[in-house]
C-alpha cells in the first residue's frame, strides 16, 4: 500500500508499507535540485498493546525491507524523470538570447 502527501515540510512526501515494514520518502530542496532520502521502520506492539516503531530489523524482515527499498527507489526514479521532463519543457519555452536569426545561405 502506498500513500502520497505533498504538503508539510516535516512529513514524508511518499510512503510504502508492506506489512509491518514502512519506507518513508523525504524530499529536501538543494541548490542542485531536489534530494530524496528514505527511512525505514518496523511497527510492533508492546505487552500492553501499544504501537511503536523500531529501526531494527530481524532476519525475517529483511526481504520485506528490500521490497520497500525497491518500491521507494522506483517512486523516486519516477519523480526524478518527471522533474527532468518538466525542467526540459521550461528550458524549451525560454527564448535563447544568444541565438540569433537563422543564417541564410547565399545562392549563386
Amino acid at each position: 500500500m502506498s500513500t502520497q502527501n505533498g504538503s508539510g515540510s516535516n512529513r514524508p512526501v511518499h510512503s510504502v508499507r508492506h506489512g509491518r515494514i514502512k519506507a518513508s520518502v523525504w524530499v529536501n530542496p538543494t541548490q542542485k535540485g531536489l534530494m530524496y532520502n528514505v527511512t525505514f521502520a518496523r511497527s510492533y506492539t508492546d505487552d500492553d498493546g501499544n504501537w511503536h516503531d523500531s529501526q531494527s530489523f530481524g532476519f525475517e524482515d529483511l526481504m520485506t525491507v528490500a521490497k520497500c527499498a525497491f518500491d521507494a527507489h522506483t517512486w523516486i526514479s519516477t519523480q526524478k524523470a518527471q522533474n527532468a521532463d518538466t525542467a526540459e519543457d521550461r528550458k524549451d519555452e525560454k527564448p535563447n538570447p544568444k541565438k540569433g536569426s537563422p543564417r541564410q545561405s547565399a545562392t549563386a
